[in-house]
């Protein structure tokens, strides 16, 4: 099931993601702090009216998240996707994706954006497969790498 976060899923978002991008994609302690404190800043600072995070859980355990946060009055961010390696292939992406869109045309949100690394292959394939296209592309050192960023936007004006 997704549901609305509790306040201890925040550790699990921020533990799940150090864990699995350290594992998975070798980032250091930079991004600890990086993701560390944008949980933190969202538990403290959010509007909850315009934002979330939902949870995937599945025997009364946390298996993924993704977030929503405002940018402006217009726009959102998408945030926090994550899968655990033991859930992915089994639709849980798409459900996230679909129950974001949702969220945020709901809210009156006129636009979606969210920041990826190229690396991320399968992240990638479900933005494109719901209408978000590449906006801009640039190269940084973060996690001691060189990563080649995305930002990626979904318009949701009808027509």
């Amino acid at each position: 099931m997704i549901r609305s976060f509790i306040q201890k899923d925040l550790q699990y978002v921020i533990e799940a993601h150090i864990r699995i991008y350290r594992d998975e994609y070798n980032y250091d302690d930079s991004f600890a702090v990086f993701i560390s404190d944008a949980v933190q800043t969202f538990a403290h600072t959010g509007d909850f009216t315009r934002e979330m995070l939902w949870i995937v859980e599945l025997n009364h355990r946390p298996y993924g998240s993704i977030g929503l946060t405002r940018v402006n009055d217009s726009t959102a961010q998408l945030r926090w996707f994550l899968l655990e390696p033991e859930v992915r292939g089994a639709g849980w992406g798409r459900r996230l994706i679909e129950h974001v869109i949702a969220y945020a045309t709901q809210r009156g949100y006129r636009s979606i954006l969210l920041w990826t690394n190229q690396s991320l292959l399968d992240a990638r394939k479900l933005y494109e497969l719901y209408g978000f296209e590449i906006k801009e592309i640039r190269t940084q050192l973060l996690s001691d790498q060189e990563l080649t960023e995305e930002r990626w936007e979904l318009d949701l004006r009808p027509g």
